[in-house]
């Protein structure tokens, strides 16, 4: 038999356990609860989906900002076509040759035929003579062409096949009179070589597709862009940042696209992976605690990264930055924009790649330089404004996760490059 005191011990319990079972579970805890599962399973799987795209982009060239570009002059006289043309040995490897091999001049000149052809009143010219030669930084080719009468129409798809996106510049002199430079790949692969054609000034809209496409598939720009946009809040920070960019990237444009900064292009490609690093790692430290002192170990393996590469002083520079960054108020706006123009200076070198080609080759001073300049600017904001959108409605543990995503991805790139 129990006890008194049991029994009464025993009975409110018993009576809070008969009252919970009747009274309804709150629904906001339930929506709550629901809610945190569903936002786990989006972050889950678009964080699976964000590593797929990392280790796809990781594991495929190195040289994801830089376009793989050619050049090539023509020469028009009466029936006669003669070419040179300039393919950078970046271009080799994704284009299937081994920059080391003898026999990949003579291969590629094996193919002019197959790359180019001229036609004069529907009648295909004859390919009489194609050379390949082997320079310092770059393969060499010369062709000339044999027509019935004078050509009209030029027909260049070079690398199409094996590049998918590559893009060939082309100047031409027709009866002494010079044109282009044109810009021959996916999205153009005819030119009219009359004298009327030939004559027309160059298009601004040219140059400014050309600039817009440019950043548009350069996925390591994407990817500092990205950067750039997380935990900009609202449009203010975000104008700041921006600007600087902008500021940066468009100094060094100009610069480089007038030769008066020739700086090595795979120093340049590696070092556009490190300010991704550097942004990402900012990112990541900004408002932690010990902030000052992690931003100083990543500086200082930066710095022995650039020992060992031979540009000490460029990795001491970026560090230097991140060394700022680290222990900067996130509310500064102003540094915020500083941070980016100097970051921005290194992304407007790599652009300068082909910009370069273009200014020399114009006919038009500066036209190439506003029209392009003008184009990275329009494809960037194409870019930047759905993806804050986005990325303003995401949680602070996600903007976390891909940012610690970036950071991998450019440690690879620039890995990679020096390599």
């Amino acid at each position: 038999m129990r006890s008194p005191e049991k029994a009464r011990f025993r009975f409110p319990f018993a009576l809070s356990l008969s009252k919970c079972g009747r009274q309804p579970i709150d629904r906001t805890v339930m929506e709550s609860a629901r809610a945190s599962t569903s936002s786990a399973r989006t972050d889950s799987g678009g964080l699976a989906a964000l590593l797929a795209l990392l280790l796809l982009l990781c594991s495929g060239s190195a040289s994801a900002h830089s376009r793989s570009v050619s050049y090539s002059s023509w020469t028009i006289s009466g029936e006669d076509v003669s070419m040179q043309l300039r393919l950078p040995m970046s271009v080799l490897n994704p284009a299937g040759w081994d920059p080391r091999d003898t026999q990949a001049p003579a291969q590629i000149a094996a193919l002019t035929g197959r790359y180019f052809q001229l036609d004069a009143g529907g009648q295909p010219c004859t390919l009489a003579r194609s050379e390949g030669h082997r320079g310092d930084s770059e393969m060499l080719l010369q062709a000339t062409w044999h027509c019935q009468q004078q050509p009209q129409t030029l027909h260049a798809a070079f690398l199409l096949d094996r590049v998918p996106g590559h893009l060939h510049l082309l100047q031409l002199s027709n009866g002494g009179q010079l044109s282009g430079p044109w810009a021959m790949g996916s999205g153009k692969q005819a030119l009219d070589l009359s004298p009327a054609a030939a004559a027309a000034p160059p298009e601004f809209g040219r140059y400014l597709l050309l600039g817009a496409e440019h950043i548009l598939i350069g996925w390591d720009h994407l990817a500092f862009l990205m950067i750039v946009l997380l935990g900009a809040g609202s449009i203010g920070p975000l104008a700041w940042r921006i600007t600087g960019f902008t500021l940066g990237h468009s100094v060094t444009l100009l610069l480089a696209s007038r030769g008066w900064v020739r700086p090595e292009s795979s120093m340049v490609e590696a070092f556009i992976a490190l300010t991704i690093v550097c942004a990402a790692a900012e990112r990541l430290l900004r408002g932690s605690a010990g902030a000052a002192r992690q931003a100083g170990l990543i500086a200082l393996s930066l710095g022995l990264l650039g020992w060992l590469a031979g540009v000490l002083p460029l990795a001491l520079a970026l560090a230097a930055v991140l060394i700022t960054a680290g222990t900067a108020s996130s509310e500064d706006p102003r540094l915020d924009a500083t941070r980016t123009a100097l970051f921005g200076l290194f992304h407007g070198l790599g652009f300068a790649a082909v910009l370069g080609e273009l200014n020399r080759a114009s006919t038009v001073p500066l036209l190439p330089l506003l029209g392009f300049n003008a184009g990275v600017e329009l494809g960037q904001l194409l870019f930047v404004i759905p993806v804050w959108w986005l990325a303003a409605r995401w949680p602070p543990l996600r903007h976390r996760l891909v940012a610690a995503a970036l950071l991998a991805l450019g440690t690879c790139w620039f890995l990679q490059r020096l390599g």
